[in-house]
């Protein structure tokens, strides 16, 4: 009779067990823990209780927040991604840099030994738009 019995019982069981299972999706997942509503979940989002923070998100250059999580590549910390860093290993030169006439150093990267004359973009080219400083005081 057990052995008759017991077969019913653990298929009973499985179906409940198995039945109980809730799947979801990466999105449904990501939804659920995006608490900041930038569409990244926690384990994608560097400042999860910031929205205006994000993987891809506009980052100006130079105001010392990194607003893209590190997205675009900044070998040196210097807040200038490398593509448009004239000496991504350096820290102490970039656009926009302070430069001293006469040092030798170009550290502005404005092609001369001499601060810049003309007006030093920093918009982030592919979202010119972005706001400077969203970080909150952090980096």
């Amino acid at each position: 009779m057990l052995s008759r019995v017991l077969p019913v019982v653990m298929t009973s069981l499985l179906a409940v067990a198995l039945g109980g299972c809730a799947y979801v999706t990466r999105a449904e997942y990501d939804s659920y823990w995006d608490s900041d509503g930038d569409g990244y979940g926690i384990d994608e989002d560097c400042a999860p209780g910031n929205g205006d923070v994000f993987p891809g998100a506009g980052d100006v250059r130079g105001d010392g927040c990194d607003a893209d999580c590190g997205y675009e590549a900044d070998s040196d910390g210097d807040d200038w991604p490398d593509d448009a860093d004239c000496d991504p290993d350096n820290p102490n030169v970039y656009p926009c840099a302070p430069d001293t006439d006469g040092d030798g150093v170009d550290s502005d990267c404005g092609e001369g030994d001499a601060p810049r004359s003309d007006a030093c973009d920093t918009r982030d080219p592919f979202v010119p738009k972005a706001e400077a400083n969203v970080c909150g005081g952090r980096a």
